[in-house]
């Protein structure tokens, strides 16, 4: 069911952005060199026409493809309007950017030795100038009214899914949560059905959801509600009750959709294979795969080779610092177990004296550590110390952003006290994570932190892993809680 709203969503968001695209490209087209308030070069005159036509299908490909490599059509649907104004910002400079790339290829192709053709088309700065703000604004209205269209569309009561969930317990209430996160698609709880609950109970889920009687009232709340979706959230304890609900439902013309305590025990995400015919539920699965999988590395790669240039000055002073303050090394290296468990060596600067567990042996940092040298307090302060692990994230070892790598001997502790430790495995460790700009370091509590971990895991999308960076650069260079 939400599976079918989405997709009439998305493919609304497509059809609005392939014509506000068209839109704003043409408008900037006739604004550039037709609106007189940019003046045309009467040495180059107005270009023909038919000459943007000819690069417009380049434009339109890129953006989307940038689209949907952003998630913009497979992560939540219903963002906020900031979050829209960035992605589709974000989704027009790197089109712009790769257009440009492209035709200065084909140019400078050209006019090499026998070209197998000849460009000599070159994309006005002004009419580019145009089309970046117009695109910008055109799209982020497009998708605000389809919301609004939406919104008003179910407050005039059409096409309302009304809802009952059977069954008020935490797999109950769980699913009612996420129904109210769909409220724009139309999906209304009308209330719970469940055995050990009062009548006229409201379950604190969203706004209070009543409780509209027992199983045996099914029937009779279908038919006075005007129920159009029942969810069976019972445990398979209540197996024969489950089949006579199934039974009852199939009197009347409504969906029904059986949700198996199985997913009580989840705690990332669970896909359904085809194994020749046979379904199979593959559970815990992380949501990096594929087509977004390669993006996040192409970013890795990218941030982290332009970073490791741009920091050569800063990684020079640091050394130079380290070497005045204290003997020993420059760099700390360390075995982390990373990416499916695998162990690697992350690099650090050397913020501590020279073999300070010798008589200790591996035991975590604390506030006040006597080992940390005077430079490496304010290394630490301002997580400077971290700097080398760009190295780890060129070369695979390590991502930008994800889950903070521990030593072996700590996993193996972690392991046997919580459990599902070792899903955070199932991604690339990073630099920086959802705990850490949330102020959940090494000295606090790691059951805490285990919590963000997995929910940077369920929730990941690069839009994420964007906001995590800049919070990043906010709290490790600016604030002074770090």
């Amino acid at each position: 069911m939400i599976k079918k709203h989405r997709t009439r969503l998305i493919g609304l968001f497509v059809f609005s952005d392939i014509i506000g695209i068209l839109i704003s490209y043409f408008y900037s087209y006739g604004f550039r060199f037709y609106g007189y308030i940019i003046p045309v070069n009467p040495i180059k005159g107005i270009p023909p026409i038919k000459s943007y036509i000819f690069i417009f299908p380049l434009f339109l490909i890129i953006h989307m493809g940038i689209f949907f490599v952003q998630g913009f059509y497979r992560t939540r649907l219903k963002r906020t309007g900031v979050e829209d104004f960035f992605m589709i910002t974000l989704n027009t400079v790197f089109t712009v950017i790769v257009v440009m790339g492209f035709l200065n290829y084909l140019n400078a192709y050209s006019q090499g030795p026998a070209p197998l053709f000849r460009i000599d088309f070159k994309l006005s700065h002004g009419f580019l100038g145009v089309y970046v703000i117009s695109v910008i604004f055109v799209l982020s209205f497009l998708r605000n009214q389809i919301y609004y269209f939406m919104k008003r569309r179910y407050a005039r009561g059409l096409d309302l899914q009304s809802v009952l969930i059977v069954g008020a317990g935490k797999m109950g209430q769980t699913i009612a949560e996420k129904l109210s996160e769909y409220k724009d698609l139309g999906f209304i709880v009308k209330g719970f059905l469940d055995d050990e609950r009062k009548k006229g109970e409201f379950i604190p889920v969203g706004e209070g959801i009543e409780v509209l009687g027992s199983v045996k009232d099914l029937e009779e709340v279908i038919q006075e509600r005007g129920i159009s979706d029942v969810y069976v959230a019972l445990d398979l304890n209540n197996y024969p009750k489950i089949l006579d609900i199934l039974k009852s439902i199939d009197k009347y013309m409504v969906k029904v959709r059986l949700i198996p305590d199985l997913f009580q025990l989840l705690t990332l995400k669970a896909r359904i294979e085809d194994l020749d015919g046979f379904p199979v539920i593959s559970i815990d699965e992380p949501p990096m795969r594929g087509v977004m999988l390669f993006a996040k590395r192409a970013i890795d790669v990218l941030v982290s080779f332009v970073l490791l240039i741009a920091l050569t000055p800063v990684f020079v002073i640091i050394a130079i610092l380290i070497k005045l303050d204290s003997r020993g090394p420059i760099l700390y290296h360390q075995e982390r177990v990373g990416l499916d468990g695998k162990k690697f060596v992350m690099h650090k600067f050397r913020t501590m004296v020279s073999g300070a567990e010798k008589k200790t042996g591996p035991v975590m940092c604390r506030p006040d550590d006597p080992r940390v040298t005077r430079i490496g307090k304010h290394l630490r302060k301002f997580s400077l110390d971290e700097l080398p692990q760009i190295l780890n994230v060129l070369l695979g070892e390590m991502s930008l952003i994800g889950p903070r790598p521990e030593r072996e001997v700590f996993v193996e502790n972690f392991r046997e006290k919580m459990p599902k430790y070792m899903l955070r495995h199932k991604v690339k460790a990073g630099i920086t994570g959802w705990a850490q700009v949330h102020g959940l370091r090494q000295n606090t509590d790691y059951d805490k932190r285990l919590e963000y971990d997995f929910y940077y895991i369920q929730n990941w999308s690069l839009l994420l892993d964007m906001k995590i960076f800049w919070k990043t650069i906010q709290r490790g260079f600016i604030d002074k809680r770090a």
